[in-house]
């Protein structure tokens, strides 16, 4: 993997939040300050806040992560069962270049948008 990202964003309710990415997304728990917690998302950190009177929430237009075709499967069945709305369905294609892909949204309880994808050929190998 890259270097990873670092991402962080103030939330309305923390438990709330850590009992979505860590108990629906089997994403990791970090460093837990009580205030705010790191989240080990796929292999980078979102620092999640608690909203102050000072720090207040507002809503990530979206940000995502690029999964294989098989763990990108697993975590959309989780969602439909677990009954998480999808803003955007799970839709795969064919892409121009014969390359196959698939993407879902999803909004975390801090309505921040979260696109989950699948490219059978790695992004990074579409480079130029």
């Amino acid at each position: 993997m890259s270097n990873p990202f670092h991402l962080s964003f103030v939330v309305p309710k923390l438990r709330l939040a850590e009992e979505f990415y860590v108990n629906l997304l089997n994403c990791r728990k970090g460093r837990d300050t009580g205030k705010w917690i790191d989240i080990i998302f796929f292999g980078h950190q979102l620092t999640l806040h608690q909203e102050t009177e000072n720090m207040k929430a507002q809503s990530i237009d979206h940000f995502g992560v690029i999964l294989d075709k098989s763990e990108w499967l697993s975590i959309a069945k989780k969602i439909e069962v677990e009954s998480i709305p999808f803003v955007l369905s799970p839709s795969e294609k064919i892409n121009d270049d014969s390359s196959e892909s698939g993407k879902f949204i999803i909004k975390d309880p801090a309505s921040n948008l979260i696109e989950f994808k699948f490219y059978k050929k790695s992004p990074l190998e579409m480079v130029q």
